[in-house]
């Protein structure tokens, strides 16, 4: 059984979020104030079995050197170069203020029987996918982009996110054969109320109109090729509101209220239904607030994508780079060449 939102959230409070995580910002500062005999005598207690416990691990470090020495001639001097070969593979791509050009591609619907602004065929989305790899392109997941800024994770020097909008059936279909075909990653960003809908109706598995169930989000997280992120429950409309934007005479209290509910139910589901809690979330429409942010943050959001046409500049340690991640739309009347080119301008 998938463990709780609350529980979840409280396990991934970290970078991005208001309290400050190790990789990103400094920590709060120790509470040293005084304290009665008590406490005291509890800190001497600390004291002393600190000192055991620094003996016991230096102890068991030198162990641990010794059997390195005798089993990797490396760690032993032997061969310098190759330790600092070995070294700098290590702390590759761990310095603060590292920076990568992450470029995003926005798919709506894989179709055979047409293709216009938010459509492709199956052949284009192929043509695509040898396109980027010949490219030197490499698909990566939402988490490990949020993983290379908050400094706990690495990306390739041309990493290149694939999402696809409102979570059609389709996009499962024609797309998951394809990316398992050429090894790559994608992102699914479903809205909860078309799949209830799918998953309740029973009227599901069309590529022509439906839309993911709930297990087959569990599926497509399974196979290791997708990764699911948020569109909102139900805020994928044009009215009573814009997207997430707050309505015109709506107060902020009961905007964050609405907004809440409606991010922290498609949390929970895409939680229910893949184990794992989404760390992205596509802005419908491409509108946002600023409002938005701390709401959608406390719900364990950490990567925010617009609709506006630009590459990202990442940023090791700064999490304010993954809040306006902008996004290329793949329209069926342009090239594969085309697209590339958008990409590298």
């Amino acid at each position: 059984m998938p463990a709780t939102l609350g529980a979840i959230l409280y396990k991934n409070k970290g970078c991005g979020d208001d309290i400050p995580a190790p990789g990103c910002r400094g920590g709060a500062p120790a509470n040293n104030n005084g304290g009665s005999g008590h406490t005291k005598g509890m800190r001497e207690k600390v004291k002393f079995f600190g000192v055991w416990a620094g003996a016991v691990i230096a102890l068991c470090a030198a162990v641990f050197t010794l059997a390195c020495v005798r089993a990797f001639p490396i760690f032993g001097g032997e061969n310098t170069a190759e330790s600092a070969r070995v070294a700098a593979e290590v702390t590759r791509g761990q310095s603060e203020g590292e920076t990568r050009e992450l470029a995003v591609v926005m798919y709506h619907n894989i179709l055979k029987s047409s293709k216009g602004t938010y459509t492709v065929s199956p052949a284009q989305f192929e043509s695509d996918l040898a396109a980027y790899e010949a490219a030197g392109y490499e698909t990566v997941f939402p988490s490990e982009i949020v993983a290379f800024v908050c400094g706990e994770g690495d990306l390739p020097q041309k990493p290149l996110l694939l999402t696809f909008d409102d979570g059609r059936y389709n996009n499962m279909y024609y797309g998951l054969p394809l990316l398992e075909k050429y090894g790559a990653k994608a992102a699914f960003y479903p809205v909860g109320a078309f799949s209830a809908f799918s998953t309740d109706s029973g009227d599901h598995s069309n590529p022509n109109y439906s839309h993911l169930t709930w297990a087959q989000m569990g599926e497509l997280a399974a196979s290791g090729h997708v990764e699911l992120g948020s569109h909102s429950y139900n805020m994928h409309r044009y009215e009573p509101r814009f997207g997430v934007r707050r309505m015109k005479g709506e107060s902020k209290l009961d905007y964050r209220k609405a907004l809440l509910a409606d991010a922290g139910r498609m949390q929970d589901a895409v939680l229910r239904a893949t184990g794992t809690l989404p760390l992205s979330y596509a802005f419908p429409f491409g509108a946002y607030s600023d409002e938005a942010y701390a709401v959608l943050r406390a719900l364990g959001v950490k990567l925010f994508l617009t609709c506006s046409e630009h590459t990202t500049t990442l940023r090791r340690g700064d999490p304010t780079t993954l809040m306006r991640v902008g996004r290329f739309n793949r329209a069926g009347e342009l090239s594969t060449a085309a697209l590339l080119q958008k990409l590298a301008e």
